[in-house]
């Protein structure tokens, strides 16, 4: 199996939004809960280029990761002195999202499922 450079595009860009968020005094109260993820996104990462597959993302981990980044972007959403820098929640779990997509297609596809 080769490494898919979509995927890797994807995470190249929330590793990025995160980072930006992090570094953001208006993400200040998010800012360990970013770096968590960030931290184990990092993993995936690292997983992904020495064993091409990501076995190590099961579904309660996913899940759990998605609804904190939902929740971080929810709560957010109606605090009027973010502005424009409420995208980068959105592209956050947007990007996250695409991911968990591409993951499971991938073992749809691998577990002889589609």
């Amino acid at each position: 199996m080769m490494i898919d450079q979509k995927l890797v595009g994807h995470f190249v860009a929330l590793i990025g939004y995160l980072n930006i968020a992090i570094n953001l005094d208006s993400y200040s109260r998010v800012r360990n809960e970013y770096k968590s993820v960030l931290d184990e996104l990092l993993g995936w990462v690292k997983c992904y280029y020495e064993n091409t597959n990501l076995n190590i993302v099961n579904h309660d981990n996913s899940l759990r990761i998605h609804d904190l980044l939902e929740d971080i972007r929810n709560d957010i959403i109606f605090d009027k002195s973010m502005g424009i820098e409420l995208e980068i929640a959105d592209n956050i779990l947007i990007r996250y999202e695409a991911i968990v997509k591409m993951i499971n297609d991938e073992r749809g596809e691998y577990n002889g499922k589609r």
